[in-house]
């Protein structure tokens, strides 16, 4: 995964468990369900309707992806019953037939608790955090904002260093975050580290996933 490039155009990389997908959509929410690692969305980007995604999970393990899109493009087709909404245009936003994103709840936050600008913070190498949703049996996370602060103690593809991550697990009802230390070959630990406060924003969207 990616690690910064520096002010020499010098692409830093490290080792670590990723995966990259695509798909076609419009206006796309993307939910993880992740019961056995945490995960975090690294990089979105679109071009004309086409979405590549890039996930990072703290160890190997399968990843259940959801999508859910605008109801223009992701309604099924066909005869069907039920209710449709349409907006101020004409323009289909809902439709009974397709499966929705009911929103549980959003949260949000900072590891240090650190405004967005330019600053020296004591390294943590572990923060956790949980959240349970009653009546949801299985709850995913979506709109993703990954904290995350890295070093390079190398050059290059595959340089040694260490960087920390904020990740979410989902089991069940429950959504488990962790903001973990990672070290990759030959580094030293840490004592403090130099970059924007807003490095360490993190936050999330708590979709149900019950019956989908």
């Amino acid at each position: 995964m990616n690690a910064g490039k520096s002010n020499a155009g010098v692409q830093y990389t490290f080792n670590a468990n990723v995966a990259t997908f695509s798909f076609s959509a419009s206006q796309p929410l993307i939910a993880l369900y992740s019961p056995n690692a945490y995960v975090a969305i690294l990089r979105c980007v679109s071009s004309n309707g086409s979405w590549t995604v890039q996930i990072w999970s703290n160890v190997a393990a399968a990843v259940t992806v959801y999508i859910f899109d605008q109801a223009l493009a992701a309604v099924p087709s066909g005869a069907g019953f039920g209710m449709q909404v349409f907006n101020a245009n004409g323009e289909l936003v809902a439709d009974a037939r397709q499966r929705l994103a009911r929103v549980l709840d959003t949260q949000s936050g900072n590891i240090m608790g650190a405004g967005p600008g330019w600053g020296q913070w004591n390294q943590v190498d572990s923060r956790s955090a949980s959240w349970t949703y009653p009546g949801a049996s299985k709850v995913g996370v979506a709109a993703l904002g990954t904290a995350f602060v890295f070093s390079p103690t190398g050059g290059g593809i595959n340089s040694s260093g260490w960087y920390n991550i904020g990740g979410f697990q989902t089991s069940g009802a429950t959504v488990n975050f962790l903001y973990q230390y990672y070290q990759v070959g030959s580094t030293f630990h840490p004592g403090n580290n130099t970059c924007f406060g807003s490095q360490y924003d993190w936050r999330f969207m708590a979709i149900d996933l019950s019956n989908i």
